[in-house]
């Protein structure tokens, strides 16, 4: 009986046996197959998530009416656009490979966000690409896809104290130094924006270095900030003045052709140095340093704050922009416009429009949300009824600061390809 018993116990463990080693062999291909599952379903979110994130900038850039979402959009989508393009292509790709696989509501709907992002996105690109081209700019579209860049990546050549500012501190000019043989370049003076209390002058350093690689001199001006405590709307245009003073007194020395000299400034800073051409040109410039202030033979302004009153009583309404721009004059001023009107009439750019004045470009984001595109172009007709050349050049799309989210963007392409090709024409 025990050898019977054995022996059935024998038989029975001998076919157990192979089927515990069967199952373990089936269970081996297991783990890699969950894995692939895992990665195929991080795929299909990650794709349904930038996709879906690539349409809505797409179509918020489109459709003005969105709020917040039109405001965000119209501010990074001349950076972010090309490369929307091609994720909203990528995710179309994937979108038609669930549908071939049988995945039909999944395939659907990443199917849906693809064609979405991509249409929406080149559109953008399109109507960006035909506002530049029209305006006499250019734009490589492989490198504002795959070659964008720190905007603030470069570094000056130089720095060298101008003045001081009124609590005694030194103020300086950042020099970007074109490669040259001999002689002096042409030269741009810059003054950054940011609303008189904030920025610096090498926040676009890598901009001002590229303008320095294709031959000009480029002075980058830091000048007095203000606070709530320090009113600034006299002292910062007066250094702007002694800067433009000090070139023109250190144009040996620095190599710059002041006969080809522009001023060139952004949002607020083009205020200053409408403001300083304008007296420059009328021979009632007041310069912080003394010295006489030289007459640009052009000015650059970008979506420029040249209506300071406006920029109190006409604040945009898009989120935090109205207190923001009111912080911006008041700080500026010192007050309201109801507080100080004097002292808004000096800032505002219209009341130094005097011909003979230098030829202006004006290049204005038409989503700007922080200076009203209504009280720029209102300036550019009040100017050119007073006998001043200004040519307009429209950014559709587009908020304020728009070129500098990244170097290389179609936004930073066309904004240096269009002041390069007007400046070709006024400093011949």
């Amino acid at each position: 009986m025990r050898s019977a018993a054995a022996g059935i116990s024998t038989r029975q463990i001998g076919r157990r046996g192979p089927k515990m080693t069967a199952s373990k062999s089936s269970s081996q291909p297991a783990v890699p197959q969950r894995a692939a599952n895992t990665v195929r379903a991080t795929g299909l979110i990650l794709a349904l998530v930038f996709g879906a994130i690539a349409a809505v900038i797409g179509l918020a850039s489109l459709i003005p009416g969105l709020g917040p979402f039109s405001s965000a959009a119209a501010r990074f989508a001349p950076t972010i656009a090309p490369m929307a393009t091609v994720i909203g292509a990528i995710v179309l790709g994937l979108g038609i490979v669930c549908l071939r696989r049988g995945r039909r509501r999944t395939g659907a709907v990443v199917t849906g966000f693809g064609v979405v992002s991509t249409i929406a996105n080149l559109a953008v690109v399109i109507v960006l690409l035909v506002a530049i081209t029209s305006a006499g700019g250019s734009v490589n579209l492989f490198t504002a896809t795959f070659g964008l860049s720190a905007i603030d990546s470069a570094s000056p050549d130089r720095k060298e104290v101008y003045d001081k500012s009124s609590s005694g501190d030194d103020l300086s000019v950042s020099i970007y130094e074109p490669e040259r043989a001999k002689g002096s370049a042409p030269t741009i003076m810059y003054v950054h924006g940011g609303g008189w209390i904030a920025g610096e002058p090498n926040a676009a350093s890598s901009e001002l270095r590229e303008l320095a690689d294709h031959g000009y001199l480029v002075v980058s001006v830091e000048y007095e900030l203000a606070t709530l405590d320090n009113a600034t709307w006299q002292s910062a245009p007066s250094q702007v003045a002694c800067a433009a003073s000090w070139i023109q007194t250190h144009a040996d020395t620095i190599g710059a052709d002041t006969d080809r000299l522009a001023f060139w400034g952004e949002s607020s800073g083009s205020n200053m140095v409408a403001n300083t051409a304008g007296a420059a040109a009328q021979g009632d410039a007041e310069s912080s340093c003394g010295g006489k202030v030289p007459v640009p033979a052009a000015v650059i302004a970008d979506y420029p704050a040249f209506d300071v009153t406006g920029l109190y009583e006409n604040a945009p309404t898009g989120p935090g922009a109205g207190s923001g721009t009111r912080l911006f004059a008041t700080s500026y001023t010192g007050g309201t416009p109801e507080e100080y009107p004097e002292r808004y009439s000096v800032a505002d750019s219209v009341t130094h429009l005097k011909a003979p004045a230098p030829p202006v470009l004006m290049m204005t984001a038409m989503r700007d949300d922080v200076i009203t595109p209504t009280d720029q172009l209102s300036w550019a007709e009040s100017a050119r009824s007073r006998g001043v050349d200004v040519t307009t050049v429209k950014v559709p799309l587009a908020n304020h600061a728009y070129p500098q989210k990244a170097k290389n963007s179609i936004g930073s392409q066309g904004h240096l390809s269009i002041a390069e090709a007007y400046l070709s024409e006024q400093l011949r």
